[in-house]
């Protein structure tokens, strides 16, 4: 199963695949923020806050070949 999320990046929409989830301190404070390490289908990596995500998913299909049932 892979976790797929959508960001825009300028005038596109970018669907990606999630690398890696990280909570990282803001500025000044003790707060923290989500950030998502994504890889989209072309190679290209992206770190995107959680407030830039459009949308969430799980993209569940198998790439493993069925099996055959004797």
């Amino acid at each position: 199963m892979n976790k797929i999320i959508l960001f825009p990046r300028g005038k596109t929409t970018i669907a990606a695949r999630i690398i890696k989830t990280v909570l990282e301190p803001l500025d000044n404070s003790n707060e923290r923020q989500v950030v998502f390490f994504c890889q989209d289908s072309d190679g290209k990596r992206y770190r995107v806050p959680k407030g830039e995500v459009i949308a969430k998913g799980i993209n569940s299909k198998s790439k493993k070949k069925a099996r055959k049932l004797a």
